[in-house]
């Protein structure tokens, strides 16, 4: 479902298959600002739910005080509900002029010439991104163009119980803890729970985790140019790795697995089945309230000097190529990622600013588990390597398929090495 607030216009386009975009030819009409220099009308959704909308509401109140010739219509939805509609929206000519963006759409988007090139606002001061975390801003271009703006960063890491680690007498992470070091840990941990709780989640089943092993020895997913970056024996290294971990307790069991798709509700650690996972540290404050007890966050491991950790785009902003106003467009993206006072309005509810300034002034407000993901992003700044460019068309039904492949190899349906062997297959037939 799609909620809208503060809509000052009637919605003309019925929700269509997000299909729609890849069929609907995109022309390059983006129009001009508004010459007359009168009033300018402005419409601005995103994703999120009804505590974002509301300091959302709250920072656009304070951009239409200082820019009172800016109006801005808003309105949001669900994740599914809103990539639906604006598919739908961006097909029919009649796109918001701002639009927030996720990294998984945003080549899918631009090739389609959906989205506006900022960088002409970048180049003229009208966009800043001086002060936005300098490794996370390529993570908005394709090619040399600027099609989104980084509102927030996460990274990676292990969420840990650490009152069921002091019980079962397994020592916190260290800093430069290794894989070894996870498989020890959560053996021990599985025996402490009886067979009832594992060490950890099985990390196995998402492509984003085998991309951080990846990374620790310089290889990645896909390459810069949107290919295939892993061969079928590093992917047969990885998996017999969390089978061996899984065999002996240190893992969820398939059942908990094969129920993970990015949900809170559906976390093994959420369910109790395991003392630790791996997760985006945006996650951490809602893991907490929804876990019920105190957790705390380690980076991952690893047996490189490497931890593999990128800083991550989490979501973006973007203008719409159609858009008639998109300098004003430009600025309401400046205003909502740069100024302090929007930061503190805003604070973390689309994650950790992106914007170092907007983050330090709000770091003495942040709550408990906030600060917890302040702090840690602090702790391994200097070990976070540079955002990778999006990624390919494809990516994403790569991902399913990666995970749909585990399932399988998990249940021992077919062995390990056949499983990678498809995975390979299946992702070059994606990405064509």
């Amino acid at each position: 479902m799609v909620y809208t607030r503060r809509l000052r216009r009637t919605a003309r386009f019925a929700t269509l298959a997000a299909a729609a975009l890849l069929v609907l030819p995109l022309a390059a009409c983006g129009g001009d600002d508004d010459a007359s220099g009168g009033p300018v009308t402005l419409d601005f959704t995103w994703w999120g739910n009804e505590d974002r909308a509301k300091v959302t509401e709250q920072a656009i109140d304070l951009f239409e005080k200082k820019y009172p010739d800016i109006k801005v219509n808003t309105s949001f939805g669900a994740f599914d509900a809103y990539f639906q509609k604006l598919s739908t929206q961006i097909a029919g000519g009649d796109a918001p002029d701002v639009v927030q963006m996720d990294r998984a759409y945003l080549r899918e988007y631009a090739d389609r010439n959906a989205l506006r090139d900022l960088t002409e606002y970048v180049e003229d001061g009208t966009l800043s991104v001086a002060d936005l975390t300098q490794t996370l801003v390529p993570a908005g271009k394709v090619g040399n163009a600027t099609y989104a703006v980084p509102i927030a960063q996460n990274t990676q890491g292990v969420f840990y119980d650490p009152a069921l680690w002091s019980k079962a007498g397994v020592t916190a992470p260290t800093p430069e803890w290794t894989w070894q070091d996870m498989a020890t840990a959560g053996q021990k941990l599985g025996q402490a729970g009886g067979g009832k709780v594992a060490g950890f989640g099985d990390f196995g089943f998402a492509i984003d985790w085998f991309d951080i092993w990846l990374r620790q020895r310089d290889k990645a997913i896909y390459t810069d140019d949107g290919k295939l970056g892993f061969t079928e024996a590093e992917l047969t290294e990885f998996w017999t790795m969390t089978g061996a971990m899984r065999a002996t307790g240190a893992l969820a069991p398939p059942a908990l697995t094969t129920q993970l798709d990015g949900s809170v509700q559906n976390s093994s650690l959420i369910k109790k089945g395991v003392t630790a996972e791996v997760n985006y540290d945006s996650g951490f404050t809602g893991m907490v309230s929804a876990y019920g007890a105190p957790l705390a966050i380690a980076p991952m491991p690893s047996d490189t000097p490497k931890r593999g950790m990128i800083a991550a785009m989490s979501m973006a902003y973007s203008v719409a190529q159609r858009s008639e106003h998109p300098k004003e467009a430009a600025m309401l993206v400046n205003f909502l990622i740069n100024d302090i006072e929007a930061g503190k309005v805003l604070a973390v509810s689309r994650g950790m600013p992106a914007n170092a300034k907007v983050r330090d002034a709000i770091a003495p407000s942040l709550a408990e588990n906030d600060k917890k993901v302040y702090e840690f992003e602090n702790s391994v700044v200097d070990k976070l390597l540079p955002t990778p460019p999006p990624q390919p068309k494809g990516g994403g039904a790569v991902k399913a398929e990666f995970q749909r492949i585990y399932d399988e190899v998990i249940f021992n349906r077919i062995p390990v090495a056949e499983g990678a062997k498809r995975v390979i297959t299946e992702a070059k037939s994606q990405l064509g």
